[in-house]
């Protein structure tokens, strides 16, 4: 291992003997990240020290052989609280060492496939993630769904990076039993007709070339509201009957159509129309009755149109604190939206995938 010197960020110490990782590059300080980050774009992996950071890194090495792109580990050392007087030198710098040996530990697993480079930062985690990512342009930020908090609560962190609301993001639940490799065999991608959620297309598209996993196009249909508090009369509930019909028939017909193109791809694809109460217990549902690896959907569905000052819609909030499987969200670009007749090449040309 070989070691290089860098001033500490205690003032008035000397300098400080830096190891450095012998596999991968590494960056160690908030002031030398925007000159150590990679330009390329990358996987953004989120790890501490908990078990789930080993179960977090084996779904980002996929993502990374699968995108064929680099991989990045990052690790934030929590700040000094105020409260605890002068920073300790001695105390920043074992915390800095356990840090960057925790690095090294994951960096060296025998069953990583991807030469990482590492990134060390000191500050609040949820914001020098976001500040990561977005000096490294990220292509994907993977985060363990209760990451650096041990409470079964979605994280602090985690709600950060999602209200940053750019690029995409991969929540992994809690740690399964075995470090195996990810087999991506079945991906649910929910649409909802909107060009918002076809956004998510491209990299549920380029995810099913790169691992052949067969891509289950969803769409829930959910019945009109009746104005509560009146009698409804029979012709009021056939009306309703009507209105499910005709919303089945046009989700049955745009799935199909959305299948067909994929198909034509080469790609193996599925479609389900189902009647719901509402999106999320709709897929919830189907996320029940059949053994998915994965999720990919867009942060945002058809309705951005009506509340458009919100990072990510309720059906991705619900996913992300509920689902046993990890959750891909993406962020789409400035798309116009269209009718589904008309907006479905456009959308997902809007999505520039993992460029």
């Amino acid at each position: 291992m070989t070691t290089s010197k860098r001033s500490s960020p205690m003032s008035g110490h000397d300098d400080v003997p830096e190891a450095v990782a012998p596999r991968g590059r590494i960056s160690m300080t908030p002031e030398a990240a925007p000159e150590s980050f990679t330009p390329e774009r990358s996987v953004l992996a989120c790890v501490d020290t908990s078990h789930d950071s080993t179960w977090v890194l084996v779904h980002a090495d996929a993502m990374a052989r699968a995108f064929r792109i680099p991989l990045t580990l990052l690790r934030v050392i929590d700040p000094v609280p105020e409260t605890s007087g002068l920073p300790d030198p001695v105390d920043w710098a074992i915390r800095r060492h356990e840090a960057l040996s925790t690095l090294e530990r994951l960096a060296a697993s025998t069953w990583l496939k991807t030469v990482p480079n590492l990134t060390l930062l000191e500050g609040l985690p949820g914001d020098e993630i976001c500040r990561a990512a977005s000096l490294q342009k990220a292509a994907l930020v993977v985060m363990g769904v209760h990451c650096l908090c041990g409470h079964t609560s979605l994280s602090a962190n985690v709600r950060k990076v999602l209200e940053r609301g750019e690029g995409r993001v991969l929540l992994v639940p809690l740690p399964e039993a075995s470090n195996e490799a990810p087999k991506y065999q079945r991906i649910l991608v929910p649409l909802d007709g909107s060009c918002w959620s076809e956004s998510a297309l491209p990299t549920a598209q380029r995810l099913a070339h790169a691992t052949g996993a067969e891509l289950v196009l969803v769409h829930i249909t959910t019945p009109p509201d009746l104005t509560s508090g009146l009698l409804f009369e029979p012709e009021d509930i056939d009306l309703r009957q009507r209105f499910v019909k005709r919303d089945q028939c046009i989700a049955r017909n745009y799935l199909q159509r959305m299948g067909d193109e994929l198909v034509d791809q080469g790609l193996k694809v599925r479609t389900l129309a189902l009647l719901g109460v509402d999106p999320r217990s709709g897929i919830d549902e189907v996320m029940r009755d059949d053994a998915f690896d994965l999720v990919v959907l867009s942060a945002w569905g058809h309705g951005r149109a009506r509340i458009s000052d919100l990072p990510y819609g309720n059906v991705v909030a619900y996913l992300a604190g509920h689902s046993s499987v990890p959750v891909l969200v993406t962020w789409p670009g400035q798309l116009k939206q269209t009718t589904s007749d008309g907006g479905s090449a456009s959308s997902r040309a809007a999505d520039s995938a993992f460029e």
